[in-house]
């Protein structure tokens, strides 16, 4: 699944560049550095939060129920996708979510003014608790991994997937047009379909290697092999 991690945070980059562009281009310091800080920042923030909600999949494996787990996280995904209007699993802007954007935002503030170097990987660990759809989409994910480091190690790879066009967000604006970006978000809501049938897949254990490998009722995967 390490792979979907990866792809998710590559797709789901251009869907939120509304919303983090501002903030790369506003980073204190224009060198490579500053970047690179920034993304690490939001990196480090996603695999905490991997292992936060590796925690608890980890809690479910041992009393057996990753199967299940895995299954409903596939099939929430799936009625979130089908069948409301939150297709790229956008986000209602009032209530709580609203609440946690603006506390985030006034903390952020200073960190835009501040003259250290190091202002950039706090502003990058910040933006990754922002209130983002398509993270907790990748959460859900992680969290039907069943362990601590099933968990963070998805969110690592799709917090790496989110890199490339974040890095570089300054050298492709101008090849990203907005109907580029209209045309990559459609493939968005098809590409969370799939990694939610390969979750319900993987939680009916049809003994399928790297599909549906069998899991024991510890949360083992056994991979059928043919002799």
């Amino acid at each position: 699944m390490l792979w979907s991690a990866f792809l998710m945070g590559f797709l789901g980059s251009f869907h939120c560049m509304g919303m983090c562009a501002p903030i790369v281009l506003a980073l204190p310091g224009k060198g490579v550095q500053y970047k690179l800080l920034y993304n690490i920042g939001r990196t480090i923030t996603y695999v905490l939060l991997g292992l936060a909600v590796g925690l608890i999949g980890q809690g479910v494996a041992f009393a057996g129920l990753q199967q299940s787990l895995s299954v409903a996280v596939g099939v929430v995904m799936l009625i979130t996708i089908l069948f409301t209007k939150y297709k790229h699993f956008d986000l209602p802007t009032n209530g709580i979510l609203n609440k946690v954007y603006i506390a985030v935002k006034i903390k952020l503030s200073p960190l835009f003014k501040s003259k250290s170097f190091f202002a950039p990987l706090f502003i990058g660990t910040l933006n990754g608790v922002l209130p983002c759809g398509l993270v907790y989409a990748a959460l859900f994910t992680a969290l039907s991994m069943g362990s601590l480091a099933g968990g963070a190690n998805f969110m690592l790879f799709f917090g790496l997937g989110t890199i490339p066009l974040m890095f570089g967000l300054g050298v492709f604006s101008g090849f990203i047009t907005p109907s580029l970006r209209t045309n990559l978000n459609k493939l968005v809501p098809y590409f969370l379909a799939i990694v939610a049938i390969l979750l319900i897949l993987r939680g009916l254990n049809l003994g399928i290697p790297y599909v549906s490998p069998h899991i024991n009722g510890a949360g083992e995967m056994h991979m059928n092999h043919p002799m």
